[in-house]
């Protein structure tokens, strides 16, 4: 391997870093995440091993900076949370020197294919073991691209991942056929896809926000004043044909005891409005839960669900352990959507809609939603998301928008469309997270490849030969 001055890795680190910077985080720009490993997978064969570490790291790290502002000034945490920004960057480091080694020593067509599988492998290990679920993967920059999107429904958020990293592999390591033969049979499957859709009747869904006091306790302090903002947004939303009407997540904060007389308040709205009424709302003694309820127009006992999946350090909440469904409709908070496993759950009870009472940190909305509507894509659910504070959505079961709403912190927004309740059958629903499981064992077949030996190559005018 003829080697080139390590400081090629400077441009080619500030090159991933901008790519990764502007392509990705709260807000994307989906087409320069294809790029941005590209810059560092074509110069780290190049690089003697530190200065090919180096390189990798920087450049990743550089692009993660995006997230600082979010993590410590919307999400309030201490600065040692960064830590995770050095791991993922630690991660692409390990699966660019597993590139470079596949390539200096002969086996570039197994780089372009294992690296990405270890990439993919090590995003679904980060996602399982996490208290944070799937939050970090870039598979959520490509959740309005369609038909590439629909590859979840097929293979899981991990087959984005492997996509991600597969296109600038098989480019720096000069395999355009094998490149262009997965482009096209990803492209045709979510052409295919795209045309599966649920049948049967419509249901009107309107998705309400009127936040605006900080201090949402019931009966006292701001608990009442919230309710009543509701009442007539719920009212008119009735009188429009909504069928079913979606509040937030913590509407108001009410101590166990007292809640028999608030659920009496919002029965009379869902009865008095011949509406479904779900309500998100904090019940404080008696463990404290985050808690979502349907309210039944004929007055029959609320369907209730507690959130499973709670913040760290902000959520001191005793965590759900059940799921709950009202006809063949399922009930998650928030959260709980940062984790595939749990919304796949529903898709193997053959529930037909998800109503996901949530509340976003205002920036943050749109990353949210989409994270959201990759787990509706995957199980082939559609979805009605209250993400106050940030976005309002009704996706279908192929994840196309139907619906979507700004919801700010301090006004009311009201969003009303119609969804078909059923469900798209998937393959990722029926086998799970199989792909992750299929990527750790092509990437186990690298190291041994790599462990077998072989030539090693040289590299003339920045091509392998």
């Amino acid at each position: 391997m003829k080697s080139v001055s390590s400081w090629y890795g400077v441009p080619a680190a500030l090159a991933t870093g901008a790519l990764l910077y502007f392509g990705s985080g709260l807000s994307t720009l989906p087409a320069l995440i294809w790029w941005a490993p590209l810059p560092v997978l074509f110069v780290v064969p190049r690089l003697r091993v530190g200065a090919a570490a180096l390189t990798a790291f920087g450049g990743w790290l550089l692009g993660l900076m995006n997230l600082v502002p979010y993590l410590l000034n919307d999400l309030e945490l201490p600065p040692v949370a960064l830590s995770f920004l050095l791991l993922m960057a630690g991660l692409f480091t390990l699966t660019a020197l597993f590139f470079r080694a596949l390539v200096v020593r002969g086996h570039p067509l197994v780089a372009a294919v294992a690296a990405p599988a270890l990439w993919a492998a090590l995003d679904y290990l980060v996602a399982t073991v996490s208290p944070h679920g799937a939050f970090t993967s870039l598979a959520y920059t490509q959740a309005d691209v369609r038909p590439v999107n629909q590859i979840v429904s097929l293979v899981g958020p991990w087959g984005l991942s492997f996509l991600l990293l597969f296109a600038a592999a098989s480019l720096a390591a000069r395999r355009f056929i094998l490149l262009a033969t997965v482009a096209a049979g990803v492209c045709l499957y979510g052409v295919v896809q795209l045309h599966r859709a649920p049948g049967g009747p419509v249901v009107s869904i309107a998705v309400l926000s009127a936040e605006g006091a900080d201090d949402a306790g019931w009966p006292s302090a701001g608990g009442p004043a919230i309710v009543e903002r509701y009442r007539p947004l719920i009212a008119d939303a009735a009188r429009r044909g909504a069928q079913v009407v979606l509040l937030p997540e913590k509407v108001v904060d009410v101590q166990a005891t007292a809640l028999p007389q608030l659920s009496q308040q919002f029965q009379s709205l869902a009865s008095s409005n011949k509406v479904e009424l779900v309500v998100g709302m904090t019940v404080l003694g008696d463990g404290d839960h985050n808690r979502a309820l349907i309210f039944h127009p004929d007055g029959t006992a609320p369907t209730s669900y507690d959130k499973q999946h709670l913040i760290p350090g902000l959520e001191p909440y005793t965590p759900g352990t059940r799921l709950a469904t009202y006809k063949d409709w399922g009930l998650l908070i928030c959260k709980d959507l940062d984790f595939p496993a749990l919304a796949r759950s529903y898709g193997k009870l053959d529930t037909d809609l998800l109503v996901v009472p949530a509340l976003d940190f205002e920036n943050d909305g749109w990353l949210h939603s989409r994270m959201a509507m990759l787990r509706g894509i995957e199980n082939g659910l559609p979805m009605a998301r209250d993400g106050s504070k940030g976005r309002l959505t009704l996706t279908d079961a192929n994840g196309r928008v139907v619906g979507e709403a700004t919801a700010p912190g301090n006004a009311s927004v009201s969003l009303i469309g119609k969804l078909h309740p059923g469900r798209v059958h998937t393959l990722y629903t029926a086998w799970g997270d199989w792909f992750a499981w299929f990527c750790a064992l092509v990437a186990l077949a690298g190291a041994v490849r790599l462990r077998s030996g072989g030539r090693r190559e040289s590299i003339r005018h920045g091509q392998l030969r």
